[in-house]
Order: C-alpha cells, then structure tokens, then sequence
C-alpha cells in the first residue's frame, strides 16, 4: 500500500516529466521558425535558447548540438510513420494504398509547421531521403514477395517518389487548404496509374 510519503515522492517526478516535454516543445517551436529564416547550419544554440528564454545549459542538457536535436525531431516523425505503415502490416499496400495515405496526409497535417521547414528551402534532404527509404522499405517487400522484378520496381519507385514529394510540398506550400483525406484520394490515383500499373507487367 503506497503510503502518503511515497505518494509525495511520485508527483514531483510526473512534474518534472511535464517540465521536460513543455521545454523540448519550446525548443522546437523556436527551431522550427528559425528554419523558417536560414538553413540549420546557419542556427546556434544561444539564438535558439535566446529566442524561446531557455537557458543554454538546460538545451545540452537533452541535446548535444543543433544537428542532433533535428535529427531527434526527425526520428520521433519517422517513428510515427513507420508505426502507422505497421499497422497496416496485414494489408496489401501496393494495392490498397489509401488507407496507409490517409493516415500518412493527416500526419502530415498535424505536423503542418514542422514538415513545411523540412521539406522547405531550408530543409533537410537527408530527411526526404530517409522518408522515402522508409516507404520505399515497405513497398519493395510485397513487391518482391509477389516475385516481380526489383529493378522495375527501382525505377517506377524512383519516378513516383518525385511526383509525390513534389505533390507533398505544393499542399504544404499552399498551406494544407485541400483536406488531408482528399489528397490521399488524388495521390492513391496517381500511385494506381503508375506504380501499380507495372504489376500488370509479364
């Protein structure tokens, strides 16, 4: 039985697990609209903890440098991607991509800010490289269990990653006005034109 000593224990642990998660949103905002300005090389660590009145020591105490608290924004992203392609694991996806596409857009969604600096002038393309790596991983294991051609595949993944990319930006440039759910309807109809139409391929 947790006695009242213990219980005062616990709470100040749960603050202190608040105050963690309230900072490294800050920290993020501030980066995100630093990314907004100039590219990462170009960002400190004092502008940044100037800009969201965080202390420099209170960053390092999370993060090494600049580059790796991106890279930690990056992977928690790629983590929900690859969570939701998970989920989706007992489907067929090159042939059923909408449901994985509208889950993927509404992330995208709410993650608006963060995936417009990414995929930005000033983003990463390490990021974009890594996001369809991660895409491109899932395809290519139905593709092959269904014993088609890896090279084709290779290529009609290569032209379709270019045309979804750029459709991606132009929704986030226009700053997601088209619902989520719509443009994975429009994606999932230029997927089944191109990459899935090789499949009827001898």
């Amino acid at each position: 039985m947790m006695t009242e000593k213990d219980t005062m224990q616990v709470k100040p642990e749960k603050k202190e697990d608040r105050r963690v998660r309230r900072t490294k949103k800050l920290l993020t905002h501030g980066l995100i609209q630093l990314m907004k300005e100039k590219q990462v090389q170009d960002i400190t660590v004092r502008e940044l903890a100037d800009l969201v009145d965080v202390n420099r020591g209170t960053f390092y105490l999370y993060y090494r440098d600049i580059f790796d608290m991106l890279d930690s924004i990056e992977q928690e992203l790629f983590n929900q991607v690859n969570q939701l392609i998970a989920a989706h694991k007992g489907e067929t996806v090159l042939t059923h991509t909408l449901p994985v596409l509208k889950e993927l857009f509404r992330l995208v969604e709410e993650n608006k800010e963060l995936c417009q600096v990414l995929l930005g002038q000033n983003g990463d393309m390490k990021f974009l490289k890594k996001l369809s790596d991660v895409v491109q991983e899932a395809f290519r294991r139905e593709w092959l269990m269904m014993k088609k051609d890896e090279v084709t595949f290779d290529y009609s993944y290569a032209f379709g990653a270019l045309g979804f990319v750029g459709l991606l930006r132009t929704w986030l440039e226009r700053d997601c006005v088209e619902k989520a759910d719509d443009m994975a309807v429009l994606s999932d109809r230029m997927i089944r034109l191109g990459l899935t139409s090789s499949l009827q391929t001898p």
